[in-house]
């Protein structure tokens, strides 16, 4: 049963603890307690931060393990408190399910301590009391993280309330999320004993955040396994958008969400019906979960001839390449990259990557759309149909690939491909094709590539993904609407049309905006970097442009920049992921609608 109107007004009223007509003291309880929510977070976040990030002596751990201790009696007060104010506790209890829930997990942690040590026991009779204590630690703190993720994921949600453009609120969070990942690859056990500058962790904070995968340091050799997870954590939120990310777990803790925030979702994910927005969110995030963990389950049957020192070890790489891969992220574990002997020649799991690049490339709304037009769904059958949104992408995604192989294989089938046979030619020049427009992963050193095959990737890169991807780039749709223009300006028709539908003049002015944004972006970049780098205009053009289109392809320069060259790109990173007309809206800051026009008169072209 779907919840009225009035429903979810008095449940944001109770969220955000503002009851005035049910009396002061009851107000105060609710702020009180919302107050005691902020702090106990802080409390957990830096408890966790310290036990994971920094070497700790034994007094040291004993305070994180208290600490936590006191996150999850505090957490279970706070329930306690707002459930005894609460004048409709069912709505309550509807609407915050999950932190309901978790309670109830507390309160039978507390009451039965000694149960989880049991549960131990009963599989491995032998388990000594240090590693029972530390279980329990384990379980307490994943109680604790269960306990705060839905409420700072609603009330981060409630962000989209203020009037910000999102533009701004998607600037915006990258930026924060970059800091707070430049923080934690900082941390000591995130390296080991390697050490990073903050330079170079703030770029690889960006380029993990914006999804490029550019590096500036070894991630196999600076990085150990718990900044192999930061990594894996900063690219899974970057690929989905931290909004999108907040959003998905707000509705999954119960949050109806205002019409604000459906508003704001609305502009994200550029979804035509408002009234979809929660449905829509919840199938992007299900669908990443399905299809990142079908990706590392087939990768991971791919690598029976790769040795690794546990079968940990090896879930974890088929799991973080997976997510890589989908996320169009490009980074890999080993020093090599994809050009690793035990993965250069593995066709299944090259062909794993390539399939989940495309689909990450695709799109969540040409993904949703194939998923409603399947069979045995839950789309009436009348509503089955092809967008032309979904048509265009296909079309051109599909163009792309095949003219990428095309190209690659007809160039470098004597020079750069001639050690291979015939059908790893045409493989390689496939993955490398399906790579460059977005993922940037690469089996063979770029740097052997002629200059017309450069030239060919550049343009990949350029074009880069789709519209509501996890890829960057000009995108497809807009290379499309362009061509289109052209077409229809050739041919003397009055509008842009495609397969019989007429596509929007707004569309058009977006599409040749977001070109010229973006080569302006290039020249800029480029001329800056002639200015402090000493190398060639080739390789720092396909720098910039693999930057700009969030790729992660290089042909070797980038952890040979300058301090300055370095943030140069970080900063082509950062305008790439957001978006060249994203990133201008956001600096302008919000403009109100014009409601007069001026005269028309017309100005000669050609």
């Amino acid at each position: 049963m779907t919840n009225t109107p009035t429903q979810r007004s008095r449940a944001d009223a109770s969220d955000a603890g503002v009851l005035k007509t049910r009396g002061a003291p009851r107000t105060s309880v609710l702020r009180a307690a919302n107050l005691l929510l902020v702090l106990l977070s802080f409390l957990a976040a830096g408890s966790l931060v310290a036990e994971y990030g920094f070497y700790l002596t034994t007094a040291w751990e004993a305070y994180t393990v208290a600490a936590t201790q006191v996150v999850m009696y505090g957490f279970l007060l706070h329930l306690l408190l707002r459930l005894a104010v609460e004048p409709e506790r069912l709505l309550y209890v509807r609407t915050h399910r999950i932190e309901v829930a978790v309670g109830i997990l507390i309160l039978f942690h507390i009451l039965f301590p000694d149960t989880v040590a049991s549960i131990v026991r009963s599989i491995d009779p032998a388990a000594t009391p240090e590693f029972l204590t530390r279980v329990y630690i384990v379980v307490t703190q994943v109680i604790v993280v269960a306990a705060l993720i839905p409420s700072a994921a609603r009330y981060s949600a409630r962000v989209m309330d203020a009037l910000v453009q999102p533009a701004s609120l998607i600037a915006v969070s990258f930026l924060i999320l970059i800091l707070a990942g430049t923080g934690l690859i900082l941390l000591p056990r995130a390296t080991g004993a390697a050490t990073i500058s903050f330079t170079d962790a703030l770029f690889t904070s960006v380029s993990a955040v914006c999804v490029t995968g550019l590096n500036v340091v070894d991630t196999a050799d600076t990085f150990a396994r718990t900044g192999h997870l930061i990594l894996l954590f900063l690219i899974q939120c970057g690929g989905l958008g931290i909004m999108t990310l907040t959003t998905f777990f707000a509705f999954m803790a119960g949050g109806r969400g205002s019409l604000k925030q459906y508003s704001t979702m609305q502009s994200l994910l550029g979804e035509e019906n408002i009234g979809k927005i929660r449905t829509v969110v919840l199938q992007i995030g299900l669908a990443t979960l399905v299809i990142e963990a079908a990706g590392a389950v087939a990768i991971w049957f791919s690598l029976d001839d790769v040795p690794f020192a546990s079968s940990r070890d090896r879930i974890f790489f088929a799991l973080f390449h997976s997510v890589s891969a989908f996320c169009n992220a490009g980074f890999a574990l080993p020093s090599e990259g994809l050009a690793a002997a035990p993965l250069q020649g593995n066709t299944p799991f090259l062909a794993t990557i390539m399939i989940l690049i495309v689909l990450g490339g695709l799109g969540f709304p040409v993904l949703l759309n194939i998923w409603r037009m399947l069979p045995g769904g839950a789309t009436p059958r009348l509503q089955r149909r092809m967008s032309l949104h979904t048509l265009l992408v296909l079309i051109a995604t599909g163009t792309l690939i095949l003219a990428g192989t095309a190209g690659i294989f007809l160039i470098e089938r004597n020079g750069w491909l001639a050690h291979l046979s015939g059908p790893d030619q045409v493989f390689t020049a496939l993955f490398h094709s399906v790579s460059a427009r977005t993922a940037g992963y690469n089996t063979l050193p770029v740097g052997g590539l002629a200059p017309a095959s450069l030239l060919l990737i550049i343009g990949l890169m350029w074009i880069g993904a789709s519209p509501g991807s996890t890829g960057g780039g000009i995108k497809t749709t807009t290379v499309v609407i362009a061509i289109l223009a052209i077409r229809s300006i050739v041919t003397g028709r009055p509008s842009i049309e495609a397969f019989r539908h007429r596509i929007p003049d707004r569309a058009l002015f977006q599409a040749f905006s977001t070109i010229a944004l973006s080569v302006g972006t290039i020249v800029l970049a480029l001329f800056v970097l002639l200015l402090l780098e000493n190398f060639p205009v080739t390789a720092l053009l396909f720098e910039v442009v693999s930057a700009l289109g969030t790729v992660g392809l290089s042909t070797g320069i980038t952890p040979q920049l300058s301090t300055a060259g370095k943030l140069v790109i970080a900063l082509v990173i950062f305008v790439g992921r957001v978006g060249v007309l994203a990133t201008l809206l956001a600096i302008t800051g919000h403009r109100a609608q014009q409601r007069f026009e001026y005269t028309e008169e017309p100005v000669h072209i050609t």
